[in-house]
């Protein structure tokens, strides 16, 4: 990955925070992750967050997705199990299909995770889970 603190696919964009350890993703508006997007984001993720178990957090703004497939999720999913304990999302802008979505998912991986209507309200969650955002 090397040190880079943005990269972006045809579906998303990843903007990473060292100082902060926020992820900011962005996505293609109309899109539905599939297979190749779950990879994209881990390897993306692996590399910022590295091997020492430090709080990171993922602030998704959801505005234009659509929604994800089978394969995105478990990718998504294996990952955020591995992190849980020192990982959190907050989600922005969900529609209501991925409303159900993200529920499902954060039930499913057991990570904190919470949708809000708003930035600064989903940082100021985020600053109560210990992140600096």
């Amino acid at each position: 990955m090397g040190d880079s603190d943005s990269v972006a696919n045809a579906s998303t964009e990843i903007r990473w925070d060292p100082g902060s350890r926020v992820a900011s993703v962005r996505y293609t508006a109309g899109v539905t992750l599939t297979a190749p997007d779950g990879p994209f984001l881990v390897d993306a993720l692996t590399g910022w967050v590295g091997t020492e178990r430090q709080p990171f957090a993922v602030l998704a703004d959801a505005a234009g997705l659509r929604g994800t497939n089978a394969e995105y999720r478990a990718t998504a999913s294996r990952f955020f199990r591995q992190h849980r304990d020192h990982a959190c999302i907050a989600i922005l802008n969900a529609s209501p299909v991925v409303h159900v979505i993200v529920e499902m998912f954060r039930l499913a991986t057991g990570i904190q995770l919470k949708s809000f209507a708003d930035e600064a309200d989903a940082r100021a969650w985020l600053r109560t889970r210990g992140i600096a955002a």
